[in-house]
């Protein structure tokens, strides 16, 4: 039983790692590189083997310690002279803390499992946003060149307009000052 032991404590440490890799905020690119060497890792069929052998033994040592921690009931409690009581407890006692440590190895498979496909879709999410973000600024672009180029235009012609009233009114105050100033002298 130690053996067995040491190995689910080994394989929990494991998994916790990877689900401390998994959720840590990586570049995409890295990410992209977990995620590749996961799909190249389980289609690798020594090691889809070698999974699918633990898993397998994983949940038959689940289901053995949830049939032996609620094998016991009060009545078995009752103190008998043939009977050690506290065999029965401590049995009842390892049977529970196996069947809590093997569920939280087969629910953090799944959660591992789950995280996969999160940071796939992430990643290929932001693929898609990078490759529409381009595309919008050359769209943004040409726009904004376009109606530069019609401001530009504005702007030219309003300088044309100032240029040619400027020149009127100096006409003029020309005109109204050499009259200003025959009827001075």
């Amino acid at each position: 039983m130690s053996i067995q032991m040491n190995l689910v404590f080994t394989l929990l440490i494991i998994e916790t790692i990877i689900i401390s890799i998994l959720l840590l905020p990586l570049p995409p690119k890295i990410q992209k590189k977990l995620i590749n060497y996961y799909d190249l890792s389980i289609k690798n069929t020594n090691f889809s083997i070698i999974l699918i052998f633990i898993d397998s033994l994983v949940s038959i040592m689940f289901v053995d310690s949830v049939k032996n921690g609620f094998k016991f009931n009060s009545s078995d409690e009752i103190i008998e002279f043939n009977k050690n009581i506290w065999d029965n407890r401590s049995k009842k006692f390892y049977s529970q803390r196996n069947m809590y440590i093997l569920g939280a190895i087969l629910s953090i498979q799944m959660l591992i499992w789950f995280l996969i496909i999160m940071i796939k879709s992430i990643v290929k999410n932001k693929n898609v946003l990078l490759q529409l973000s381009k595309e919008e600024e050359k769209s943004v672009d040409n726009e904004l060149t376009t109606e530069y180029e019609k401001l530009k235009i504005d702007v030219d012609t309003l300088n044309k307009q100032y240029d040619s009233l400027w020149k009127a009114y100096s006409e003029k105050n020309k005109n109204e000052t050499t009259e200003d100033n025959k009827k001075d002298n």
